[in-house]
């Protein structure tokens, strides 16, 4: 956005409806449609008709990707909104080809939005037709709730219910719905800390990976950690040995680290995940012998991400410059992302002036809007955001960003505002 604003006589076109059939989010799932963000763009664009008319055509033909069929599906409903009646016709052409063999599902969602009542009837109708061993994977109450809630003059299901009674395959479908309990929130309640017994719990588990709650082991009495410490100590068999050290990330291990600095010296292996488990742990504890573990590991591998975290306790002035070193090693933005909850956690840590460079790498370097806004928000904490990153907040693609500019600009409004009565 902020190109097209600099330069409003180039074209842009090609650049946008490669955004917009491809959602570029390092995480889709987690990120969600970029789809708001590109309209914005896409309505001011020179060639918006022929812009407009290649997304419409991509997602006629798109079979798989969710997505990116997610992200066209809301364009398209963008487009139908501000008056192009041809994207509706593609977006239901589109949504029919869903229950075809070859199409992955799309626009559940978004039919709700575009045809309201009708949509869901849609929905319904095509779902009930479906063999009832599928339904289930088509149960979206949660969708029709929120229909329900941004429409309060209706009452969604009793018209539900109406439909039900004249089609047969409308009927099919709302017997699921109705047999599924509504989602409801559920207020938060301060976490117990856990027992002995709660940790050897979730050690039997038999999942490869176990997490613990910081807040639960924060409560914890000293005597029943060092009571966990002796079990993982005691414990001969390997695999569950290595969960233990996940425990040992959310608490301080109370004894000395040589233990864990044996299983993190040792060879990786993505199976058990005990090297990492092992350097989390360790992040509690500064020592040399962790600090040159860190160098060592940091020049033989390219990108060393599991052993970032050694330097969370053993962070040294001068650092910064080997850490954009390693940034710059990385060769994609998946590469990049590796590297970011190790800097992030360094830079927690030790909030010092030379964390800008090496924050100012992942920020430059990475698509992840998720951890672009972590990046940010540490850059302000640390008071080293530079103006330039400040201006190009309001344009960032992630609307959590966005957000955060505006805090972080009222916040030195005020701090401005209360210097100018001081004087």
């Amino acid at each position: 956005m902020l190109l097209m604003k600099a330069y409003p006589q180039l074209d842009f076109s090609k650049e946008l409806i490669a955004a917009s059939v491809r959602n570029l989010a390092n995480d889709a799932q987690s990120e969600g449609s970029r789809a708001d963000y590109l309209y914005s763009m896409i309505r001011r664009a020179k060639n918006r008709d022929l812009i407009e008319k290649s997304i419409l055509q991509k997602l006629k033909n798109k079979k798989s990707e969710i997505f990116d069929l997610s992200q066209m599906c809301d364009l398209a409903l963008h487009f139908y909104q501000d008056g192009n009646l041809h994207a509706r016709e593609v977006f239901l052409e589109r949504f029919d080809k869903s229950f075809h063999d070859d199409y992955e599902f799309c626009g559940e969602e978004q039919i709700l939005k575009m045809d309201g009542l009708q949509g869901l009837f849609k929905l319904a109708d095509k779902i009930g037709r479906l063999p009832e061993e599928d339904w289930f994977s088509y149960e979206y109450r949660w969708y029709i709730d929120d229909f329900q809630k941004a429409n309060p003059e209706l009452d969604v299901f009793a018209e539900f219910e109406n439909a039900a009674k004249e089609n047969t395959y409308i009927q099919n479908y709302f017997k699921l719905i109705s047999s599924t309990t509504p989602f409801k929130r559920i207020r938060r309640k301060i976490p117990s800390a856990y027992t002995v017994n709660d940790v050897e719990e979730l050690i039997n588990r038999p999942s490869k990976r176990v997490r613990f709650n910081r807040d639960r082991t924060r409560r914890m009495k000293q005597q029943e950690i060092i009571a966990v410490a002796r079990n993982f100590l005691d414990e001969k068999d390997k695999l569950r040995k290595f969960r233990y050290l996940r425990f040992f990330y959310a608490t301080r291990f109370p004894f000395d680290y040589a233990p864990l600095l044996k299983i993190a010296s040792g060879k990786k292996n993505h199976q058990t995940m005990a090297v990492n488990n092992a350097v989390l742990a360790l992040s509690h504890f500064s020592g040399a012998d962790i600090r040159a573990l860190a160098l060592k590991k940091i020049q033989e591998e390219r990108i060393p991400c599991e052993y970032l975290h050694l330097l969370v306790s053993n962070y040294q002035a001068g650092d910064a410059e080997m850490l954009v070193e390693i940034i710059g090693r990385a060769k994609n933005f998946d590469e990049v992302h590796l590297l970011v909850q190790g800097i992030i956690a360094i830079f927690k840590a030790n909030p010092v002036a030379d964390s800008k460079a090496p924050l100012e790498a992942m920020y430059y370097n990475m698509n992840c809007g998720i951890h672009r806004r972590d990046l940010v928000e540490l850059l302000n904490d640390n008071q080293v955001l530079s103006d330039e990153i400040l201006e190009e907040l309001p344009y960032d693609s992630n609307d959590d960003v966005r957000k955060l500019s505006r805090k972080i600009k009222r916040q030195r409004s005020a701090v401005v505002m209360n210097q100018d009565k001081t004087v």
